[in-house]
């Protein structure tokens, strides 16, 4: 499929390819929302009404397009990624690359939600409840093989295609269903 890569995929701990942050005092930005199929998203565009005390918001942490997001139900959908720029719950986990210059945020979108990735994350989970933790610190533990920036780009571009594909099928059947 993709003749032109021939260089070998570089294998690292997370530690060594991410960076948590907690850039908080930004409560003029939109309050945002992890869901396990959409990434992040504006709170006010989610069906789910969240009370929180506008006062809190300086407190939360500001997430930025192309990091992720570590939440309490990450432990069932992998890891929120970001397009849009916002702030988030304090109780999470934000995090980037160390190095942005290296990787495609799209492409680390599938890998943080693959079912691989997820049974992978049993490893580093917490707590019996239904919201489960995910250890930062032990995440970081974690080995990770991946290709150059540039083959994460096209494999990223073809499973965004794939994705939209599938989107566009399941519209028509549910629209053909309707008729």
């Amino acid at each position: 499929m993709y003749r032109q890569f021939t260089n070998s995929w570089e294998q690292r701990k997370a530690k060594e390819l991410f960076v948590a942050t907690a850039d908080k005092g930004h409560p003029e930005l939109p309050v945002l929302s992890a869901t396990q199929d959409r990434g992040m998203i504006r709170r006010d565009e989610n069906s789910i009404n969240v009370y929180h005390d506008k006062k809190n918001e300086a407190g939360y942490k500001r997430v930025l397009p192309g990091q992720f997001v570590i939440h309490l139900r990450s432990f069932q959908g992998g890891f929120a990624h970001s397009t849009i720029e916002g702030i988030t719950s304090p109780a999470y986990t934000v995090f980037d690359f160390s190095d942005t210059t290296k990787h495609d945020s799209e492409y680390w979108k599938h890998v943080f939600t693959s079912k691989e990735f997820i049974q992978r994350l049993e490893t580093v989970t917490y707590g019996i409840r239904d919201g489960r933790s995910i250890s930062y610190n032990e995440f970081l533990t974690m080995e990770f093989i991946y290709p150059s920036k540039k083959e994460q780009t096209e494999i990223a571009r073809y499973l965004n295609g794939l994705d939209t594909l599938i989107t566009l099928h399941q519209h028509e059947n549910l629209k053909g269903g309707l008729l």
